[in-house]
């Protein structure tokens, strides 16, 4: 699937006229392009829409915080679906969006039917600092890229840029209109995203919580799990997959990503 910038944060994935909606909220680099695997083996159960991070968009400012960011992604869903119960699934970074989401939508008394959290850690988990370099090979990921981009460090912003573009089009993952100025905020919302991933310190959500966790050398999905259970006064449900947490999203590992997910939005027991 070819990444193409969006004018809203609103972004059509796979819809079918399901009946209902699950909307999947962005990761670290803001786009939501990887979704699509996923997405595909959803579309039998429900339509389902990305949010994408409005400070990818050239010209937009980004929202600097959690907080932030869910208020703008409610009041989107919220003018798409002006009632619920909603659906809401997060990867990574997304999952605390979702969380966030669901808090906001639950103190206005909505119904929140599934707030999903797809291999998030627990908050107060500290993002690192990223180099151009590295924020390109987690896009090179979010994007599909095969192999991940890796490019010596100390080269300047603007080679790293065109040879990144030079592969993502070659490649069919970006279209060749795609400049340099427009790759630049995607990288930029790394560190955007990372400072409010740092920062986010919620209050407990009073509903129930899905998470997905993938098995790590530094720690278990239990322990994962356990870190969340402070934030949530609601039952917390946990499913495992053995995955790459990066490339949990891709073609490779989709199939267990969406079975857990459609038992999540279905009801059904493992």
């Amino acid at each position: 699937m070819v990444w193409k910038p969006a004018s809203d944060c609103l972004v059509p994935l796979e819809v079918g006229g399901a009946g209902r909606t699950v909307y999947c909220v962005h990761a670290l680099g803001g786009t939501v392009a990887y979704y699509a695997p996923v997405a595909r083996r959803l579309a039998r159960a429900r339509d389902v829409f990305g949010l994408q991070c409005h400070g990818i968009a050239p010209g937009n400012t980004p929202d600097r915080t959690i907080e932030e960011m869910a208020a703008r992604y409610v009041d989107v869903v919220t003018r798409h679906q002006p009632a619920g119960p909603y659906e809401i699934l997060g990867y990574s970074m997304g999952g605390f969006i979702a969380f966030e989401m669901a808090r906001v939508l639950e103190a206005r008394g909505e119904e929140v039917a599934l707030t999903g959290l797809v291999d998030t850690d627990p908050p107060h988990t500290q993002q690192a600092s990223l180099s151009t370099v590295q924020a390109l090979g987690l896009l090179s990921r979010a994007v599909g890229l095969t192999p991940p981009f890796t490019a010596p460090e100390e080269q300047p912003d603007e080679a790293l840029y065109e040879q990144f573009l030079a592969e993502a089009v070659r490649q069919e993952r970006l279209p060749p209109t795609f400049l340099p100025q427009d790759l630049k905020p995607m990288v930029d919302i790394y560190a955007v995203n990372g400072h409010a991933c740092a920062r986010y310190d919620p209050d407990a959500l009073f509903g129930g919580v899905h998470c997905l966790f993938t098995h790590r050398p530094d720690s278990t999905p239990e322990q994962l799990a356990e870190g969340w259970r402070d934030y949530v006064d609601g039952e917390l449900r946990m499913d495992a997959i053995e995955a790459d947490h990066h490339a949990l999203m891709h073609e490779r590992h989709a199939a267990q990503v969406a079975e857990v997910v459609l038992r999540w939005l279905t009801g059904e027991a493992m």
